[in-house]
């Protein structure tokens, strides 16, 4: 535990010199303070695992420094060392939370006290990885707020970002336009070791072939007509960080295989310029094609496939999912009701019905649209299929309705609509009490 910092906290110069030379003393990273004044400066400066503090010091007492951690670093362990007379405060700051308290002198209980030091260290110690373990679930929660649902499919694709995002490797991501490729990809980097620098984003077909060059590698000063200045491309500003090829498909012909060896290589040269520049990036890929299908047709690089095709993550379309429409429905309706101030509370069954039933050719980016417009134009609490601009049901075919959806979706609303009281729910749906458990265990075990 030689990493384990104690701060000892005495005034007395020979109590401190006698700790030094304990037997066991030598295990531990020591600090010394000779008044709480001081050794609160040194908390505020260091990290420190365990405070062993002398009761009676003069200005601040040792009881007064302990509440002073209570109230602001709770997390750090507190020990008393008490002369005759003083046990009494020990006992109070204890009843208080204080971790134990040891009368002078300690050289008659060496043992217990050296085995009370490693206890308050490991409680120091599960404390920290318990944050840790909190941190980085508050991270994965907040990197995941935006994947709504419960369907197997979205929870595969968590998995699988999870599983990748400590590991720096190119991902490339497939789904079609709507399914939230560049959310994906952002989880990715939000739960990396890279998550404190910069994420970049570049749509290949947004760009002629000469300017997705120039952006992304960067140019000289002029390079061509136009270029008055030198200009960092994504590849060099990403540095540390990650960056998003998005529709990688629509990346010309003359530019893949540039793209491979920087892939290959993380070495560049700008636009125009001789010197060969190196970056740490990530390369995350995205694309609503079939890149195996753009290979055979040759339109795609098979080395530069191969080169992205490192680990795959498939985004379901929203029609194979859609036990996730009313969750996303609400999430959205609860957000632009709030934005735009409107009355709107929930959906109306025929409404949820043909949200349920429409089949999303746009994924999530059409639903969310379409919530976003219902919102807008609705004037009561209650969104109707007046304020859908949606194809209703009875528009669909008859294999465009999944029974095991449909009452999935009414299960749940009963559940809602009954405070989750299942007999309450069960009088609703027109099932017994029963029946009623045994389909909601069942789907809570296809999750």
């Amino acid at each position: 535990m030689l990493s384990s910092k104690i701060l000892i906290v005495d005034d007395n110069a020979s109590f401190l010199e006698l700790f030094r030379t304990l037997p066991g003393a030598d295990q531990f990273n020591l600090l010394f303070s000779t008044s709480a004044e001081e050794a609160w400066n040194v908390l505020r400066s260091k990290a420190v695992d365990l405070i062993i503090c002398d009761v009676r010091l003069p200005g601040m007492s040792g009881t007064d420094l302990f509440n002073k951690v209570q109230d602001e670093l709770p997390e750090i362990p507190f020990i008393l060392i008490t002369a005759f007379g003083s046990t009494e405060d020990a006992i109070e700051a204890v009843k208080k939370g204080a971790f134990h308290y040891f009368e002078k002198p300690l050289t008659n209980r060496l043992d217990l006290f050296w085995a009370t030091v490693r206890e308050a260290l490991a409680k120091r110690n599960a404390l920290k990885e318990l944050n840790i373990l909190r941190e980085e679930r508050h991270a994965r929660n907040q990197a995941f707020s935006s994947f709504i649902g419960r369907s197997p499919a979205i929870e595969a694709v968590k998995k699988a970002v999870s599983q990748v995002a400590e590991v720096s490797i190119t991902v490339l991501i497939e789904g079609e336009t709507g399914t939230g490729k560049e959310l994906v990809a952002r989880a990715i980097h939000e739960l990396s070791p890279r998550c404190d620098k910069p994420f970049f984003a570049v749509n290949c077909s947004e760009f002629s072939s000469g300017v997705l060059e120039s952006e992304l590698f960067g140019h000289e000063k002029g390079a061509f007509t136009g270029a008055v200045a030198v200009k960092k491309g994504l590849f060099e500003l990403a540095d540390q960080g990650t960056l998003l090829l998005d529709e990688i498909s629509e990346s010309p012909a003359y530019l893949q295989p540039k793209l491979l060896r920087v892939l290959e290589s993380g070495a560049f040269k700008r636009v125009g310029g001789s010197c060969t520049l190196g970056s740490d990036f990530r390369i995350v890929a995205a694309t609503n094609k079939d890149l195996k299908e753009e290979v055979a047709s040759g339109r795609f690089r098979k080395d530069l496939f191969y080169r992205l095709n490192v680990f795959v993550i498939h985004i379901p379309p929203l029609r194979e999912r859609k036990q996730d429409i009313p969750l996303i429905a609400e999430h959205y309706l609860k957000r632009f009701a709030r934005s735009f101030h409107r009355p709107a509370e929930t959906f109306s069954e025929n409404a949820m019905l043909t949200l349920m039933a429409y089949d999303w050719p746009g994924n999530v980016r059409e639903l969310v649209n379409v919530i976003e417009r219902a919102v807008i134009t609705c004037t009561g609490s209650l969104i109707t299929t007046r304020q859908l601009h949606v194809e209703s049901p009875s528009q669909q075919t008859l294999s465009d309705l999944n029974l095991k959806n449909m009452e999935r979706f009414y299960i749940e609303l009963a559940l809602k609509r009954s405070g989750n009281n299942k007999t309450k729910a069960a009088e609703i749906l027109g099932i017994s009490r029963k029946t009623l458990i045994e389909k909601v265990k069942r789907y809570e075990e296809e999750l």
